[in-house]
């Protein structure tokens, strides 16, 4: 069977300090999640989840000046403890998509790790490239052994040009160069695409932000009680329906005990 990956960044990809750090205060946690689908379930799906913004976002839909297919309402945005907590239709949406995941044979993914409080050694590039290959070859060995491929697909990179090639580059190396570690079942590099043209990479977003927020409030619980609410409606939820690979790396002088990934 051959699938599709669709991922985007949760967290930040700086430094972190604390939550009240003048500075270095984004998130504790940076990685890649989203959702992989078999890909002949792809195009049902993407309908499935237009028609379910639209329903959920109506109100705000009939406020803008451009299409549906093309205004898209982003996760971070999407996902406060204000509207958790408001707006039960945000949660029981959230309920089905995933469960239409699962139904159609697809699964969440996500792979990342908790940040050190040594934001002098920090190097965001190096960071970046890290965790787009471990989810990667999280990814292949979940597909090995059940004679699958996937192919690749990331919302589109800001930073430039030099860096989508760098990381074009390393997974074509992860895929022919590194003997070691040779990810046979990825059948192309990534590919990027803009995510206001792509439902998936849309729907990956918000994954990222549900995935960013409960990895947050696990790995630094006493600094994000606010963040609870998430963890008490979306985490058991999340976990049905998640790669057995999917978690996050530990902390080396973690404060916190790490989010260890879902049992099998």
């Amino acid at each position: 069977m051959h699938y599709v990956m669709y991922l985007d960044e949760f967290g930040h990809i700086g430094p972190f300090i604390s939550r009240d750090h003048g500075k270095h205060r984004t998130s504790p946690v940076f990685g890649f999640a989203g959702l992989v689908l078999p890909v002949e379930a792809v195009r049902e799906f993407a309908i499935y989840f237009y028609k379910l913004k639209c329903h959920l976002l109506k109100f705000e839909l009939e406020q803008q000046d451009q299409p549906a297919y093309r205004w898209e309402k982003k996760g971070a945005q999407l996902y406060t403890v204000r509207n958790v907590e408001r707006y039960q239709q945000l949660r029981a949406a959230t309920g089905r998509l995933l469960n239409q995941i699962k139904q159609i044979g697809g699964h969440v993914i996500y792979c990342g790790e908790q940040k050190t409080a040594d934001a002098a050694s920090h190097q965001p590039a190096a960071v970046f490239k890290q965790q787009l290959l471990r989810i990667v070859r999280r990814a292949d060995q979940f597909f090995s052994p059940r004679q699958s491929t996937f192919m690749l697909l990331i919302d589109e990179q800001q930073a430039g040009s030099r860096w989508r090639e760098m990381n074009v580059e390393a997974c074509t190396l992860a895929m022919f160069e590194d003997a070691a570690h040779r990810c046979r079942t990825l059948v192309e590099p990534l590919i990027q695409g803009e995510s206001h043209l792509f439902r998936t990479l849309q729907c990956a977003d918000w994954i990222c932000s549900l995935v960013g927020r409960l990895c947050a409030f696990q790995v630094a619980s006493a600094q994000y009680r606010d963040w609870e609410i998430f963890h008490r409606y979306f985490h058991d939820r999340l976990q049905t329906v998640a790669l057995p690979c999917s978690g996050l790396e530990p902390q080396t002088r973690a404060a916190n005990p790490p989010l260890t990934p879902p049992s099998a």
